[in-house]
């Protein structure tokens, strides 16, 4: 009698362990924070696409060495009481160039808001640099070690597991300072299409979650 009923009980609990997890989906309307800052314009907040020499907008994201995109997605919508299952950013490479094109995220340590730029984190309500310009400051400005390093082979949609990340910012174990891209390698370039133009919902956070 055992034997028979074991199987469908097995059976039942994973249904109702699947049934507990959750998974939404957040774009980048969800971001409450998103900067593009540059060494070669170093006061600015969004030099994004320099459509001609010193003058930018907001049409795409094009990544190079000196230059760096940062973007925080606000997370009220995960309940407390859960755990983070599984967390995956997705985002739409438009095109690339340069040998073996790849680019970096980081997670951000530092607290950034108005008027960050490459030389300042914020410049309201009170000035505060960057331990080293362009958030660079390694275990300072962002981790010790990138969430993800992305090798482009082809433009289009690319996903990147941050899971690790979630966790630390939901369990409150690191504050949520968002992530920072960036292009590691001389000579190379990846274009993004912009969240903050024609693209926001191209831009997705994927978070599956359930019960502690």
């Amino acid at each position: 009698m055992i034997e028979n009923i074991l199987p469908k009980f097995c059976v039942y609990l994973a249904l109702v362990l699947t049934a507990a997890a959750r998974t939404i989906v957040l774009d980048a309307n969800e971001a409450d924070q998103m900067a593009v800052i540059s060494d070669v314009a170093p006061r600015l907040s969004w030099a994004a696409c320099e459509a001609w020499p010193a003058v930018y907008n907001t049409g795409n994201i094009d990544l190079i060495p000196g230059r760096g995109f940062l973007i925080r997605f606000a997370l009220n919508k995960v309940p407390s009481g859960q755990r983070i299952a599984f967390a995956e950013l997705i985002l739409p490479v438009q095109s690339c160039s340069g040998s073996e094109p790849r680019f970096y995220l980081w997670r951000v340590l530092a607290e950034w808001g108005p008027g960050v730029s490459h030389l300042h984190r914020m410049t309201a309500p009170a000035k505060a640099a960057w331990a080293v310009p362009g958030a660079r400051g390694l275990a300072s400005d962002r981790a010790l070690r990138p969430s993800a390093v992305v090798r482009v082979l082809a433009p289009g949609e690319q996903a990147l597991n941050v899971t690790k990340d979630l966790e630390l910012w939901h369990t409150g174990a690191a504050p949520n300072c968002g992530w920072l891209f960036t292009v590691e390698d001389p000579e190379i370039s990846i274009r993004f299409a912009s969240p903050a133009w024609d693209a926001p919902a191209a831009w997705k956070l994927r978070i599956t979650y359930e019960p502690e």
